[in-house]
């Protein structure tokens, strides 16, 4: 099944490859609408670019799906492997380590061990909770759910996902909004840490 936030995220990574070119394109078409002496190729043009341009998504579309297909959907968000040479309580440690010491609390549950909290920024707030709600100091928090799989006899999936949970206190009012996987940079950067803690040489005495 093809992950809807992973096809988002292609999509605008795709769009962010190539910028000039459909640019370019869009342009060109513009200039050739104002020849007022080839309508119809000005036509021909625009249908050409749209068309153009659908099939550019469709494609990304498409690759998503495929991409998405070798992947547990716990890494579809952010994700390393990690060498199957070291034990899960070890990579689990190393996930704390680097968790804590950037900003976050383990609030493990009983199925999930890898589970991380900080409070979330002003603007994260605004963005969650509402501009009423941040005046209001509705409480907001950032939440990372961890969890290594197995991907083959010789590597684990770290993957995370990352959810803004408000009102998290109050059950009854609390919501949890599952971030897209375009806003997975800061915690791709976090696994990217988890992973070189694990592969460096142990300090010795």
């Amino acid at each position: 099944m093809v992950d809807p936030d992973s096809v988002f995220a292609y999509v605008n990574g795709i769009m962010r490859l190539e910028p000039r070119q459909l640019f370019d394109n869009a342009v060109n078409a513009v200039k050739i609408k104002n020849f007022t002496g080839h309508p119809a190729l000005a036509r021909r043009t625009r249908r050409t670019f749209a068309s153009g341009l659908g099939l550019l998504l469709l494609a990304a579309i498409f690759a998503a799906g495929c991409s998405s297909l070798d992947k547990p959907a716990s890494a579809s968000f952010a994700a390393v492997t990690i060498n199957r040479t070291y034990t899960t309580e070890q990579i689990q440690q190393a996930a704390v380590k680097v968790f804590q010491q950037n900003g976050y609390q383990n609030v493990p549950r009983p199925d999930e061990p890898l589970v991380f909290e900080r409070e979330a920024t002003r603007g994260e707030q605004i963005s969650y909770a509402g501009f009423v709600g941040a005046h209001n100091d509705e409480k907001v928090v950032i939440q990372v759910r961890l969890k290594v799989e197995v991907k083959d006899v010789y590597t684990y999936w770290l993957g995370c996902r990352a959810y803004a949970v408000t009102s998290p206190d109050q059950p009854i009012f609390s919501k949890t909004t599952a971030m897209f996987n375009v806003q997975s940079g800061p915690y791709q950067e976090l696994l990217d840490k988890v992973k070189r803690s694990l592969q460096q040489p142990a300090a010795t005495p």
